[in-house]
């Protein structure tokens, strides 16, 4: 499915920037504005979607009707009082990485304002998703937990391959992994939502589920966006 990304938070890119000032001078502005313009020209989002019942055993987590298991404790925690899970996927598109690799070897302050731009493109795409199935989930009465990606907490990275085969990402919005379990296009985002049918009362850390996570300037620094 299409996802519409129509605008960008300036704030965000900033911040994952890591940009500390309290006032953007006006040349950074009009660059900052500029390549929001491009990324919005340029990406193309696009998810797909599954649900799944879910069964639990003393160390794992097994998605029926697939060979994925989930392991480590931390995945565990996570859906605790979840039933089924949606697994998803969302990208963005190559267009965008041939965009910031250009523009990196080219004009590299600009490439870097682009690929935080992007960065927040495709957390915006699985933003808006999730909205969705909140919804949807609403509707049945039921709650679901914030997302949670391969290679969070204990949960390996491994299980990236498995993941995406089973969502047919390659066919469905070409995205593909790595031999490293890394995704292409980078700017993508694989991601576990569990589906409860009582609320749930932990708050997972905003960052768990972020693309960013591995090396936000703002995470290592104890003081994360969110807060």
């Amino acid at each position: 499915m299409k996802i519409d990304v129509e605008s960008l938070d300036e704030r965000e890119i900033l911040r994952t920037m890591g940009y500390r000032g309290s006032e953007i001078p006006t040349d950074l502005e009009s660059l900052i504005q500029r390549c929001i313009r491009q990324t919005l020209d340029t990406i193309q989002p696009r998810a797909v979607f599954r649900r799944f019942p879910i069964e639990k055993d003393a160390d794992s987590i097994r998605i029926q009707g697939t060979d994925l298991i989930l392991t480590g404790t931390s995945i565990q925690k996570h859906l605790e009082t979840s039933n089924e899970v949606w697994l998803f996927a969302v990208t963005v598109g190559q267009g965008t990485d041939k965009l910031i690799r250009t523009a990196l070897s080219e004009k590299p302050e600009e490439g870097v304002i682009l690929d935080s731009c992007a960065a927040i493109a495709v957390e915006t795409a699985a933003d808006k998703l999730q909205e969705m199935l909140r919804e949807t989930a609403e509707r049945e009465g039921k709650f679901i937990t914030s997302r949670f990606s391969p290679g969070y907490g204990d949960l390996p990275l491994t299980v990236q391959r498995n993941f995406l085969t089973i969502l047919d990402t390659s066919r469905k919005i070409g995205l593909t992994v790595t031999e490293s379990f890394l995704m292409v296009p980078s700017k993508s985002v694989s991601a576990i939502i569990g589906i409860s049918p009582t609320e749930i009362q932990t708050k997972q850390n905003p960052c768990d589920g972020c693309i960013l996570r591995t090396t936000c300037e703002l995470r290592k620094a104890g003081t994360p966006c969110w807060k």
